[in-house]
């Protein structure tokens, strides 16, 4: 399963992907950190719908499901 990772940084808008729910939720949250922004987790088996980290969080890593 691929992810990509949108957000907004001082040279504008960056993108890059990861293969899994961990690692995106982990780069979603660095860029975040790092004061950047705009910052969103695309899932692309899903037609593309962007979930913001702490939604994609709730959706893809809750140990209650």
């Amino acid at each position: 399963m691929a992810f990509v990772i949108q957000w907004t940084g001082p040279l504008g808008p960056a993108i890059t992907q990861r293969d899994s729910p961990v690692e995106s939720l982990a780069c979603a949250t660095e860029m975040l950190e790092k004061g950047y922004t705009d910052a969103v987790i695309v899932d692309l088996a899903e037609n593309g719908k962007a979930y913001a980290p702490a939604d994609f969080a709730r959706f893809f890593l809750d140990t209650g499901k």
